[in-house]
């Protein structure tokens, strides 16, 4: 009787509802199809979503045709459903969202909206249609009668996540599909018999995706490798795989268009193809693929318009990299490379080639020990970041000549004892400092007091370090945020070096479980915002009114401790 006073059908300009049920599992199925029934809008709806519903059937109004304004659904989470509700006859229907229907078994005609074989052409304006955790999913069957007509002719996204059952036949006629996500649908293309292998062309008809697939991304699902044996697919800008088992899964075909390319997880994969990769490349991705060897020296000069390279616990054979060889690389980011010695500039390689390069990061390579000679010739390096490289003694040489470095951050480098002889780069924004036991900056080497355009300081589990700044106040005092972590035995905090911060607003003390004494100066007065997290002897000092150090904080505007929150 609510749902009925609720009177939404005469609601002319409601517009947007979304009816949710508060709970997973319907404990009276009958009730809540009624309650639906009454439920019906205004057809001059456009956008219509339904959550945890769970009846077992839907009402007459659920796909009618004569809501023909919607143009966007979304149904998740009916737990009692076997079947889809008939929405392929809403003519204006163009996005199309599905999720946890974890009774459903079949797709079939049902969904098209169709009876028998009198067939009016379904999702007319569909363009883009995602089903996601859909465990019981086993089918998808085509509109019964169609004839020479697409179920979908207007579809450009198709997106199938987490659909583990999901096997046989995808629509096999999709003539505008330019994006087509499949992640983690194991089985689909399984074979169907243990004799005969069953070509991707009997899967989807490829001649259809010749000129319009653009974005393909294929996770967890090893039975759609035939997709990259066709020839046909020249219109790709970007191709994401995962979780292959062959080892030429890229053999022999690439489309000369290719502009992203990501390979995850292909433990099998031995080699790029032999004519490299597209010239086009502007992206590379390699991640959990040990086996595959890198690129060489002939293939990485062709691609002359790669920007970014992200190379992740990959191509264990690498030793060296060079870094000049890319003419527009701008970000390199190399992690977990187990084999990297050295990075270099590269045999033949022009110093101009390394004019581009906007961000270097170095992490987990424990036999990294060398940069090049002479430091790095990359005159518009923004972002440099070195972590967890146990053997490495020497940072970059001359770090002081990078005058657009904006962000330094060096991390569990225990065998780096000083760097920046000549100073620090001068325009630096944010600098951080993690681990770093046997670094001793000095006033000569670091030069701080000329970081005029530092805001952010960062330390972390370098408690020689952080007592060598604040002693000898190697801190600009143009900075504006101070955060201190992870400091095991520090008791307290040097007063002087916090005391000349005449910019300072913001402090954050994390970790740091047996400081117990701020400065006997107490903090700036001119202190805005002071957060203290996770660092228990301190936490019970500077409690309100009752706290030894309450004194020396009261007049911060903003203190944040543990989770509670004093304004003052």
């Amino acid at each position: 009787m609510d749902a009925l006073r609720a009177n939404l059908k005469d609601k002319k300009d409601l517009n947007q509802i979304e009816l949710a049920w508060g709970r997973q599992d319907a404990d009276d199925s009958i009730k809540e199809r009624n309650v639906l029934e009454r439920l019906q809008p205004s057809v001059n709806l456009v956008e219509l979503t339904i959550r945890s519903y769970g009846g077992t059937s839907f009402p007459n109004w659920l796909g009618d045709s004569s809501f023909s304004n919607i143009k966007v659904m979304r149904l998740s989470g009916f737990s009692n459903c076997w079947s889809l509700p008939p929405v392929g006859q809403l003519p204006a229907l163009k996005e199309l969202y599905i999720e946890e229907m974890k009774s459903v078994m079949s797709i079939g005609a049902e969904f098209y909206g169709v009876n028998g074989t009198c067939l009016i052409q379904p999702f007319r304006s569909l363009e883009k249609l995602q089903i996601k955790w859909m465990p019981e999913w086993e089918e998808w069957l085509p509109s019964p009668g169609r004839g020479q007509c697409p179920d979908f002719p207007r579809l450009e996204e198709l997106v199938l996540k987490n659909c583990p059952k999901l096997r046989g036949n995808l629509p096999d006629h999709l003539p505008c599909l330019k994006k087509l996500q499949v992640h983690h649908c194991w089985v689909l293309h399984e074979r169907a018999t243990r004799s005969r292998w069953i070509p991707w062309s009997l899967i989807v008809n490829t001649e259809s995706l010749r000129q319009s697939l653009q974005d393909l991304k294929i996770r967890g699902c090893p039975g759609l490798s035939s997709l990259l044996e066709t020839e046909s697919l020249s219109s790709l800008f970007t191709l994401e795989i995962q979780i292959f088992s062959r080892t030429d899964c890229l053999q022999p075909h690439l489309s000369s268009r290719l502009q992203k390319l990501t390979l995850d997880n292909c433990g099998s994969l031995l080699s790029f193809p032999r004519n490299g990769l597209p010239t086009t490349l502007k992206s590379l991705y390699i991640l959990e693929c040990r086996r595959l060897e890198f690129l060489s020296h002939e293939m990485m000069t062709k691609l002359t318009f790669l920007q970014t390279l992200y190379l992740s616990n990959s191509c264990d054979s690498l030793r060296s990299f060079p870094l000049g060889v890319f003419p527009k690389l701008s970000f390199l980011y190399i992690s977990s490379s187990k084999n990297l010695e050295s990075l270099s500039i590269g045999e033949g390689a022009d110093h101009e080639n390394l004019t581009h390069l906007d961000s270097l990061s170095i992490y987990y390579c424990p036999n990294l020990v060398s940069f090049p000679h002479g430091g790095l010739p990359t005159p518009n390096l923004a972002r440099f970041e070195v972590a967890i490289c146990e053997n490495l003694k020497l940072l970059p040489d001359r770090i002081h000549t990078l005058t657009a470095l904006r962000n330094l951050w060096i991390s569990a480098i225990p065998n780096v004892e000083s760097f920046a002889e000549g100073g620090l780069p001068p325009n630096l924004q944010s600098f951080g400092i993690r681990g770093c036991e046997k670094l001793r900056p000095s006033v000569e080497y670091w030069g701080s007091q000329r970081l005029v355009s530092l805001r952010t300081f960062e330390i972390s589990g370098s408690e020689d370090v952080l007592e060598t700044v604040l002693k000898e106040q190697l801190l600009p005092t143009t900075l504006h945020t101070l955060k201190i972590s992870g400091m095991k035995s520090l008791k307290s905090l040097e007063g002087k070096g916090i005391q000349h911060l005449t910019s300072l607003q913001e402090l954050e003390i994390r970790w740091c479980a047996s400081l117990e004494f701020l400065p006997k100066e107490g903090l700036p007065a001119w202190l805005r915002r002071l957060s203290i997290w996770h660092s228990s002897s301190l936490e019970k000092r500077c409690q309100e009114k009752t706290g030894e150090e309450w004194s020396k904080i009261a007049h911060i505007p903003c203190i944040e401790i543990g989770n509670q929150v004093i304004i003052n």
